[in-house]
């Protein structure tokens, strides 16, 4: 009934979603307490959802778009991979060379202008969110909610390595090596979800499911196979 509770519950679990369909446990749906059908700004409770949502990130956990590109709670541990993930250069040049003409374009400008406020860009929000969203599931740009002069909501648009998570734990994640912050998340998200379908497992970052494979090889990871379908758990 507080936002005590959610951030005990993600601290134990390591990994959440906020939203959205995976085997990760939903944070929305832990807060109404039964399985949400639909949107759940829908839900009877939705204010009391919403406000508790909005607190649990005042305590000891952080936010970013890593499973499937929705917005994952998780334990502050967790940041520091996060942030070797996003800053790393090879990553972000073969992200970059594929982005479609549009979201490359706001990328270019974000980081010549250090922040750039949607509703002033210049192209029509049909076009222009996916383009940011694209960017921010890729862990290139952060993006905060703001409510404009005319009462509408916008977002303010800055490159990640000026956002307040890269600054917060980019120290930390020089620390670490590219496969070490990769296998840091991939084993707590499994460990979160208990057991996971491989093929959903394989989709769920950007970097990719090449360490899947590696830690599966090591063991640090189990495949089981039932009724035709393979799933991925932790030995541990």
């Amino acid at each position: 009934r507080s936002a005590r509770e959610p951030e005990a519950f993600v601290r134990e679990r390591g990994m959440v979603t906020v939203t959205g369909r995976s085997s990760l446990p939903i944070l929305a749906e832990t807060i109404a307490g039964r399985t949400l059908s639909g949107s759940w700004m829908a839900h009877p409770e939705v204010r009391r959802i919403y406000n508790i949502l909005g607190r649990v990130a005042k305590y000891d956990v952080v936010t970013a778009p890593l499973i499937l590109g929705k917005e994952a709670v998780m334990d502050a541990s967790l940041g520091p991979a996060v942030e070797r993930i996003a800053g790393d250069p090879g990553r972000r040049d073969r992200v970059r060379g594929r982005l479609p003409l549009l979201a490359r374009r706001l990328l270019d400008q974000v980081e010549a202008e250090r922040r750039v406020r949607m509703d002033h860009w210049g192209v029509a929000t049909k076009r222009a969110r996916p383009a940011r969203l694209l960017l921010e599931r890729e862990l290139l740009v952060a993006a905060s909610g703001i409510h404009t002069e005319s009462g509408y909501h916008t977002a303010i648009v800055v490159p990640w390595r000026t956002s307040k998570f890269s600054q917060q734990f980019a120290k930390e994640a020089a620390r670490l090596t590219f496969a070490e912050a990769q296998d840091m998340l991939l084993m707590a998200a499994v460990r979160s979800a208990v057991i996971a379908p491989e093929r959903e497992v394989r989709r769920w970052f950007v970097f990719g499911a090449e360490r899947i494979d590696i830690l599966l090889a090591q063991g640090a990871l189990e495949r089981l196979t039932a009724a035709g379908r393979t799933w991925v758990t932790c030995r541990q």
